[in-house]
């Protein structure tokens, strides 16, 4: 359903392509974080919202002000919400990063009282709707939305997800999913994608998160997203992010 992770830092962060793999929003509290958006540089400060599409790959840097970053994102439901149609004409993609209004302001406060409480999913999902009918630019829903990852794609992410550490195999999946070997790496490269590339993905997206929010020793880290050594684990994680483990945790 829809989650929320924090983001804080005292220092500078610079990542490069991030994946995303539900449709995400962020909100920035403190500082500001800026990034490149389809040859476009785009920054996002305090008062503002940033929409991102899943299947996403997004390189940003966060500056803290005064000596503090922080920023709230939510992971999205890959469905829209019941009953939410957007009726804009225009179907040109709209800038990434939204305004907040006073009636932005109210449906997102409400929505993380709703998760912070742990409320039902149907009543999470309809402060949902109200979040996504408040935004200024109604082009936004469409495009949030219009960019959904395909089901193969999807499937695959959602169960390597349960258990990042595990030795997965394309067979494990394939048989999970119903499907030969074959078709799962043909489906998947229908999509632009393989087993290989969303198995690495979810294990470092893992690994950042860990990070950011636990005091876990690397090693640790690492044996929990299925790498066998800290040393391993840094080299993958800075070929996919641009900066090692040690070098993200000085930042925090």
């Amino acid at each position: 359903m829809i989650r929320m992770f924090e983001y804080d830092s005292k220092q500078a962060q610079s990542l490069s392509q991030v994946p995303v793999h539900q449709p995400s929003i962020i909100r920035v509290i403190y500082g500001e974080k800026s990034l490149l958006w389809q040859d476009e540089s785009v920054l996002v400060g305090q008062g503002q919202l940033l929409l991102i599409p899943a299947g996403s790959h997004i390189s940003f840097v966060n500056r803290p002000f005064l000596g503090r970053y922080r920023a709230v994102q939510l992971l999205l439901p890959h469905d829209l919400p019941q009953g939410i149609l957007s009726s804009a004409t225009d179907w040109r993609d709209p800038m990434p990063v939204q305004n907040i209004s006073r009636a932005v302001d109210l449906a997102w406060n409400v929505l993380l009282q709703s998760l912070t409480l742990s409320l039902a999913d149907p009543v999470q999902l309809h402060y949902l709707a109200a979040l996504l009918l408040s935004l200024p630019d109604k082009r936004s829903v469409n495009w949030l939305y219009g960019h959904t990852q395909r089901s193969v794609t999807q499937a695959a992410l959602a169960l390597m997800s349960m258990s990042p550490s595990a030795s997965w195999q394309q067979e494990d999946i394939a048989d999970k999913l119903h499907m030969s070997t074959a078709s799962l790496r043909r489906k998947l490269a229908l999509e632009d994608t393989s087993f290989r590339q969303l198995l690495a993905e979810v294990r470092l997206c893992h690994g950042l998160a860990m990070l950011q929010n636990s005091s876990e020793p690397v090693l640790q880290v690492a044996l929990a997203c299925g790498y066998q050594s800290a040393e391993k684990f840094s080299l993958r994680f800075k070929q996919q992010f641009g900066l090692t483990p040690a070098a993200y945790r000085r930042t925090l």
